[in-house]
């Protein structure tokens, strides 16, 4: 028996997982693939953490201030990479533009706008949906004191694709740059834009590279040969296109953290049912085993409790058919917050259909919305699965994940 089974593996049910095998527990980790985390642009949005945490029912209001700080140094300390400022930082979009973020990468956070120098956009041959005339002008705008260029470059080991007019995604491009011969290529492209811009005894002025989807802040230098860690300037990342490289490497990345520290992971297995424990008067039911389809083969996993991660609407976790009553979470079968009405008429108002999901108690355990009662006792529900909050208009997607996960884990 485990003393936890994690039923998803998107970014909360990561956190879950590596966070309770820290703690010495035996975990089970069961997932059909990765997720939501292909959509990871690379950057923890927290949103207005006090102004949601005063809005009905939202996640936040769950946690206090001290539980949300302390996902956010976990995150940095399962990846060092990330930086945590008072204030948000920012970094460039792949367009130009510039996000703001609250938790995000040394190699992506922008130099001050007050400083001068020179950004040089490296644009990868034939990078899919990459648009270099779009990004120099939204950067300039962006930072009027700066000097922008361009330097376009090819990889050999791409030549053919680009030849035969088969566009590269950024995909293809994060996995040449994290190889020991990308990381030679890079080197040699850059130390070419340092001799051109720094030449004769003209004073030198500041130049930052710029470039898609190298995705440098993920690689495990444990199970992969050392590449070159330092090139001759200073290199900023955008973050990712989708379906996103950074999305990609951090799950397998947080994969690899949570064997490393003796979780156990069933990759392709789909939770379907449950058993139960006949609950006694006044208490609530105790799950005792889940039952997953893996390989055409039905599996009983029996724990102590379990962490739902299935990811709501978007992710799969809920499931909705032609009639609209039917609508239902797929593994415990949990009461289910639905508004009146799904959506708006303006596209880019707050859309109520983001707020379906489970409503809990302050232990995230699943309550009946009707009688306010909890359904099960050893079941904590995190992520996306939590009702009463919209990730794109609150832009609090990572910080609700990041925090339910760490706080289930420490329920366990």
């Amino acid at each position: 028996m485990w003393d936890a089974v994690v039923v998803g593996g998107g970014l909360a049910g990561w956190i879950a997982g590596i966070r309770a095998a820290q703690r010495g527990k035996k975990v089970l980790l069961v997932t059909e693939g990765v997720g939501t985390l292909f959509y990871f642009s690379g950057i923890f949005d927290y949103g207005d953490i006090e102004g949601l945490r005063h809005l009905p029912k939202h996640p936040y209001t769950l946690f206090n201030s001290e539980d949300i700080a302390q996902g956010q140094h976990f995150v940095q300390e399962i990846c060092p990479e990330y930086i945590i400022n008072e204030t948000p930082q920012s970094a460039f979009t792949v367009l130009g533009t510039v996000r703001q973020g609250d938790l995000m990468p040394r190699s992506m956070i922008l130099p001050d706008r007050q400083e001068q120098g020179r950004f040089v956009l490296l644009v990868p041959e034939g990078l899919k949906d990459f648009f270099p005339e779009v990004v120099m002008t939204n950067m300039a705008r962006e930072f009027p004191g700066w000097q922008v260029s361009a330097k376009r470059m090819r990889v050999d080991a791409l030549a053919e694709w680009v030849k035969l007019g088969k566009s590269v995604s950024s995909i293809d491009y994060s996995a040449i740059w994290r190889s020991e011969e990308g990381q030679r290529v890079l080197a040699h492209e850059i130390e070419e834009i340092k001799r051109q811009y720094q030449v004769g005894n003209k004073p030198q002025e500041k130049i930052i590279v710029v470039l898609p989807s190298l995705v440098k802040e993920y690689v495990d230098f444990s199970r992969t040969k050392p590449c070159i860690e330092e090139f001759s300037l200073p290199v900023l990342e955008m973050s990712s296109f989708v379906p996103s490289p950074h999305g990609r490497y951090f799950a397998e990345y947080l994969k690899h953290r949570f064997t490393d520290l003796g979780g156990e992971l069933m990759i392709g297995a789909r939770a379907v049912s449950l058993n139960q424990e006949s609950p006694s008067e006044n208490k609530a039911r105790t799950c005792q085993e889940v039952i997953v389809n893996s390989k055409g083969k039905s599996l009983c996993l029996k724990g102590k409790k379990f962490i739902l991660a299935t990811g709501g609407l978007l992710g799969g976790g809920i499931k909705v058919g032609m009639a609209r009553k039917s609508i239902h979470e797929g593994v415990f079968d949990l009461p289910l917050f639905v508004p009146k009405e799904w959506s708006e008429p303006q596209f880019f108002a707050s859309q109520p259909f983001a707020q379906i999901g489970v409503e809990t108690d302050e232990l995230m355990r699943p309550l009946d919305p009707e009688r306010g009662e909890v359904v099960w006792d050893n079941v904590h529900v995190v992520g996306r699965m939590l009702a009463h909050w919209d990730p794109w208009t609150q832009r609090c997607g990572g910080g609700v994940s990041v925090t339910s996960g760490y706080a289930a884990a420490e329920l366990v």
